[in-house]
């Protein structure tokens, strides 16, 4: 029996790389994505000639997903047609009868309902890529955390529940969960793996969107919308024409920062590098100017290069701003150059307090240098 199994195992590294979420009629379908993710992990990829592609049929999913293989692909193969979108609520400060005492899903105690725990590990993420699932890659899937979005049903039945930690609002059916108040850290992705790629996606929450921690990282042609340190992280990444959108508030206006950079002396460590982004804002909630960052350490690192804004009101004249008593002046690692409107007009730039780069120092960078020699598939 252990031969035959083997043998089965050996044929689904050589033949069958492509599983399926949705598709009934495919042989290798799953009724959920963690089932596929599972399946990938017997499968045991080690290299990139064993990949396995999980092709996701358009839809919504409700689940939180924990991902420790390596070269695993994620993949909408229709965009043109219905989302895959990828969702969950938990948040910082609320309880549920599903969180086990790491603050994870347990199915197991989802269907007892006997007692709850809070402390949502990783900000309550949809998506935990952790640090074994090297080489993850994702196209055309939007990442969601519905806690600051919008209620769901799930949330209620699952007993959701204040800790009384940091929010002091209760989650009822009628909160109106996008104003100010209401809003917590909850995150749609936390990234621990290193070489980890994504393309055409989508991520969406308010406060800690995305969380960066492996090391280097790529963002090509991706929306990422938050309000609160919706990027954050000490990882080398590089975002490249991807779009930054302010989320706004359904009441009071608040400003924003869309980058909370930390920074780690022990590694190579180069930062955020933002090449031809644009940042815009929610036409359906109320914004208000924000920063291109703070400072999660002193040592952070981040460069947007030729960053296009919506209009004058996008980001503030100053740029950046106080985190943790460390003022942005303090910061060596703030960049920009060539930021401009969206109608081609010139961004004054003469009160900012990062630091702003001549014409010598931009047409010196290199890409690689952020990405550590890496050049990711999904980059042109």
């Amino acid at each position: 029996m252990d031969k035959i199994i083997l043998l089965i195992l050996f044929c689904q590294v050589l033949l069958g790389t492509d599983l399926y979420v949705g598709y009934p009629k495919k042989s290798n379908n799953f009724e959920n994505i963690q089932e596929a993710v599972n399946q990938a992990a017997i499968i045991d990829p080690k290299k990139e000639e064993e990949r396995v592609t999980i092709h996701i049929a358009p839809g919504v999913y409700r689940l939180q997903i924990v991902i420790n293989t390596p070269y695993i692909t994620f993949i909408n193969d229709d965009p043109s047609n219905i989302d895959v979108l990828i969702t969950w609520y938990y948040g910082i400060g609320y309880k549920y009868y599903s969180q086990n005492e790491g603050g994870m899903y347990d199915k197991t105690l989802a269907e007892k309902k006997s007692s709850k725990n809070g402390g949502s590990w990783r900000w309550g993420a949809t998506v935990h890529v952790n640090h074994y699932a090297k080489y993850f890659k994702a196209q055309n899937i939007v990442f969601e955390n519905s806690l600051n979005r919008y209620m769901t049903e799930e949330e209620i039945e699952d007993g959701v529940e204040i800790t009384g930690d940091t929010i002091k609002i209760d989650r009822t059916p009628t909160l109106d969960v996008r104003s100010r108040e209401a809003t917590e850290r909850a995150a749609a992705m936390s990234i621990e793996a290193d070489y980890v790629e994504f393309l055409n996606c989508r991520f969406y929450s308010s406060q800690d969107t995305l969380y960066t921690g492996g090391s280097p990282l790529y963002f090509r042609n991706c929306l990422i919308e938050g309000q609160t340190d919706y990027i954050f992280g000490g990882s080398n990444a590089v975002f490249d024409n991807c779009e930054l959108r302010w989320k706004g508030y359904s009441k009071e206006t608040s400003g924003g920062f869309i980058t909370a950079a930390s920074g780690d002396s022990t590694f190579n460590y180069t930062g955020y590098l933002f090449n031809n982004c644009k940042v815009t804002k929610n036409k359906a909630l109320n914004v208000k100017s924000g920063h291109l960052g703070r400072p999660w350490r002193q040592q952070a690192k981040v460069m947007f290069l030729n960053t296009i804004l919506e209009d004058d009101n996008t980001i503030l004249p100053e740029g950046w701003a106080e985190m943790g008593g460390v003022p942005p002046e303090e910061v060596e690692g703030f960049f920009e150059y060539g930021t401009k409107l969206e109608n081609g007009a010139k961004v004054s730039l003469s009160k900012r307090k990062g630091h702003i780069l001549n014409r010598t120092e931009y047409e010196n960078i290199d890409y690689l240098y952020y990405l550590h020699d890496w050049t990711p598939s999904f980059m042109e």
